[in-house]
C-alpha cells in the first residue's frame, strides 16, 4: 500500500515470513520498501547518534521507518520532518497506560469499543510526531505532550491489515527536528 499523506509520501506492507531474526528480516524488508518508494535500485541507509535513520545521498529527504510483528512502513517528505509508526494488536497493560496517557486519554480509552486499538492509535500518533521531532521516546512525559506540538501535523493511516495501526506526523517546513517546544498537555 502506496499513498501520500499531509505533503508525505509512504508504504505499508505485511511483514513477509521467513527463517532468520525476526528483527533484521523487518529491517530489510523496511529497506527494500523504501527502495520501492523512492524508485531506485540501490539506497544507503544510516542512523545518526539518537538512531533516527537518513539518507546521506539525499540530505534533503526526510526519511523514517517503523515495524511491528506483522507490517512494516516507510514514509518520506521533501519539504519537511516526518515521523511514522506502526503497531499490532497486544496486551496493554494498565500500568503502560497510567504512565503515558493524560486522564481526557485515558477516559477515551475505557469508553472505546476497543480500548486496545484506540490506545494504539494514540500510541502510533504519539510515536510518529517524537519521531517527527527527532527526539524519539525520551521518558514517559513525552509521550503525555507529544500530541500537543502544534509543530507538527498528524494523521492515522486506514489499513486494509486487521489489528494493525500506523500513523504520520509531518512537521512543518521550517522546523527542523528534534528543535520543536511543546505548548501545553493534552
Amino acid at each position: 500500500m502506496y499513498g501520500t499523506l499531509l505533503g508525505a509520501r509512504w508504504a505499508v506492507e505485511p511483514l513477509a515470513e521467513g527463517g532468520g531474526k525476526q528483527r533484521e528480516r523487518e529491517h530489510a524488508q523496511a529497506c527494500a520498501l523504501l527502495r520501492k518508494l523512492l524508485n531506485v535500485d540501490t539506497l544507503r541507509l544510516e542512523h545518526n547518534a539518537s538512531g533516527a535513520p537518513f539518507l546521506p545521498d539525499h540530505p534533503s529527504l526526510s526519511v523514517s521507518i517503523s515495524h511491528c510483528r506483522r507490517a512494516v512502513a516507510v514514509a518520506v517528505c521533501h519539504s519537511a520532518p516526518v515521523g511514522i509508526d506502526i503497531e499490532s494488536r497486544r496486551r496493554v497493560g494498565e500500568a503502560l497506560l497510567q504512565r503515558v496517557c493524560s486522564p481526557d486519554e485515558l477516559d477515551a480509552i475505557r469508553l472505546s469499543d476497543d480500548p486496545t486499538i484506540c490506545f494504539l492509535r494514540l500510541w502510533t500518533r504519539k510515536e510518529a510526531v517524537l519521531k517527527c521531532r527527532g527526539t524519539g521516546i525520551r521518558g514517559y512525559e513525552s509521550l503525555r505532550l507529544a500530541l500537543a506540538d502544534s509543530a507538527c501535523s498528524v494523521a492515522d493511516i486506514v489499513l486494509p491489515i486487521p489489528d494493525v495501526v500506523a500513523a504520520l506526523a509531518v512537521g512543518h517546513p521550517s522546523t527542523k527536528p528534534g528543535k520543536q517546544a511543546l505548548q501545553s498537555s493534552i
